[in-house]
């Protein structure tokens, strides 16, 4: 015999539609009539809707709000703070400054020719004769010159840029340096010779002119760049309450200045409590989502409901924060529409709510120690901060274009050494200049004295845009390292050393002696750093343009080929 329980049973209901009669239609049961008031209890019994709070919907709503403006931007951790204009996009702040003279050096030739050529055009709109301006012209352009090629080609900063070059020899003598003569200006130089009325004329179009190349190509603030880290740093600062409270952005990457780039810092004791504010009266409203599910009990949903195509996993919490809201909590949350002005830090003084009962709730901020939504991060214990809502005043559209520039850090663990690649750098015409379609310099490989000798090679040749970044102590007796900027000797076949190349962009500054890069900061998978150019209007129409650093991670270890005490055969041997 056997066992009969063991075998599982299956019930399967199916509607039997009747040929005729009252039974051939469904009409009656999907409409799903309710007839006994029982029903409805033993439904909401099933619910659980009798363990629940019940209370009215929301139909009124008066909330008073506190607005402090942003006074000051600051652009790095211990730098100075400068005020903050009103309807200037932080971005421009936070990716326009320079250091000192930082702009006049890294303008290319065509720009500079520009601002050069549109000084003469300026002096044209004053009372001066011809003979006058011939005499000016020729003045300028000799206290202001282009830049010359060299006596030396070798030393020749052009020498791998032949669009540029080209350029140089065609603006040479005729357009001065607009770069130098502004700074040549800006300390009250005049041509020698000139009248009382003359000088006048000629200082009223230097003003213009200085007024203009310094909204062009002026550094609104000190650069918030830090080098090291390859990030920018900057912060800004308001008194709500009267207390100080700083917003610290501690690696802006470039691109959008969103408030979660931001930490605050409020002090160690809690702000003040507002003392009034601007009331406003409001109706709230639902808020809804494609996706959401239904409301309606027997409503049926279409194919923008599918909850289980999340896949959300255990330590996923974000994701199981959207699911819970959209199942359980979908229908109970109300929105209030108000509006604020950009450029300040807000909080709620006080929010009162009444219902459909006609009850009125005082609503308190939701505290909790652990974790936050909508705060921004406590810059000293990274817990919530104070509930503030800070809008920035960032730019709501950006013109971007190409990159002009771009580095790609990355390291080489066969020759132990990092290494920074500079793919594009920013020829004197403005454009873009891939470096890698620079022609080769000559192998320096010392040829044997028997052709049929092996020949020695002290080093194998690395492209002129790889520039070294070779380990070195942090501190003084410190086991920790960064990444200096180096160079790689170059020798001719006599053994006399050739001129060093050096980095052609603005990326690596090549004008400073000595450039250092955290070790932390250039990791396995690399990172590209980029100069592009950005067009951005602001608050009250205003155009800014500049040119932002952007940083992104990198492409993974490189293989520069560089090896030492090598012997190969000699050029035309197989």
């Amino acid at each position: 015999m056997f066992d009969v329980m063991a075998f599982g049973q299956y019930h399967r209901l199916e509607p039997v539609v009747r040929p005729g009669g009252t039974g051939g239609q469904l009409d009656e049961a999907l409409a799903a009539r309710v007839a006994d008031p029982l029903f409805l209890l033993a439904r909401q019994w099933q619910l659980a809707e009798f363990t629940g709070e019940d209370g009215g919907s929301p139909v009124w709503c008066r909330i008073d709000t506190e607005s402090t403006p942003l006074a000051a931007f600051r652009p790095s951790g211990d730098g100075a703070a400068v005020p903050l204009q009103k309807g200037v996009p932080l971005e421009y702040l936070a990716e326009a400054g320079a250091a000192a003279g930082e702009p006049a050096k890294g303008l290319p030739l065509r720009a500079s020719a520009r601002a050069g050529r549109r000084f003469l055009d300026t002096l044209r709109t004053q009372s001066l004769s011809g003979a006058i301006l011939e005499r000016i012209d020729s003045a300028v352009l000799a206290k202001a010159p282009l830049p010359k090629p060299p006596a030396n080609p070798e030393e020749d900063p052009l020498r791998r840029d032949p669009a540029g070059r080209a350029l140089r020899d065609v603006l040479a003598d005729r357009v001065p340096d607009g770069a130098a003569l502004a700074g040549h200006l800006d300390g009250g130089w005049r041509p020698p010779g000139l009248t009382g009325a003359q000088q006048a004329s000629f200082d009223r179009a230097a003003e213009l002119w200085l007024e203009w190349f310094g909204e062009r190509y002026g550094p609104p603030v000190p650069s918030s760049w830090a080098r090291e880290r390859l990030e920018h740093r900057f912060a800004v600062t308001a008194a709500p309450g009267g207390r100080p409270v700083t917003l610290t952005a501690p690696e802006y990457t470039g691109g959008a200045a969103d408030a979660y780039h931001f930490d605050l810092d409020a002090g160690p004791t809690p702000l003040p409590e507002p003392n009034g504010g601007t009331a406003a009266e409001v109706l709230p409203t639902r808020v809804t989502y494609p996706g959401m599910p239904a409301e309606r009990w027997w409503e049926f949903e279409d194919t923008t409901v599918n909850l289980p195509a999340i896949g959300a996993g255990v330590p996923d919490l974000a994701r199981l924060l959207v699911v819970e809201f959209a199942n359980v909590y979908g229908n109970d949350h109300w929105m209030i529409p108000l509006e604020l002005d950009t450029g300040a830090l807000h909080r709620i003084a006080e929010l009162t709510v009444v219902d459909t009962f006609e009850e009125t709730t005082t609503l308190d901020p939701a505290e909790d120690g652990h974790w936050s939504v909508f705060r921004l991060t406590n810059a000293h214990d990274g817990k919530p901060g104070p509930p503030l809502l800070p809008l920035l005043p960032t730019a709501s559209a950006r013109l971007e274009g190409a990159a002009v520039e771009e580095v790609l850090f990355a390291r080489d663990e066969m020759a132990n050494l990092g290494f920074a690649i500079e793919r594009i750098v920013q020829s004197a015409t403005g454009r873009p200049r891939v470096r890698a379609d620079e022609p080769p310099d000559a192998d320096p490989q010392v040829p044997p004295t028997d052709p049929a000798a092996l020949a020695y090679r002290l080093l194998t040749p690395v492209p002129a845009n790889w520039i070294p970044l070779v380990p070195v102590p942090l501190e003084a007796g410190s086991a920790a390292v960064c990444l200096r900027r180096g160079q790689i000797p170059r020798f001719r076949p006599n053994g006399s050393r050739l001129p060093q190349v050096k980095a052609a962009g603005r990326i690596l500054e090549p004008e400073v002696k000595r450039v250092f890069f955290r070790d932390e900061e250039v990791p396995r998978s690399g990172v590209t750093v980029t100069r592009v150019p950005v067009v951005a209007r602001g608050e009250d129409g205003r155009v800014f343009q500049w040119v932002g650093r952007r940083v992104r991670a990198g492409r993974g270890e490189a293989s520069s080929a560089l090896a030492f005490d090598g012997a190969v055969p000699p050029r035309g041997t197989t």
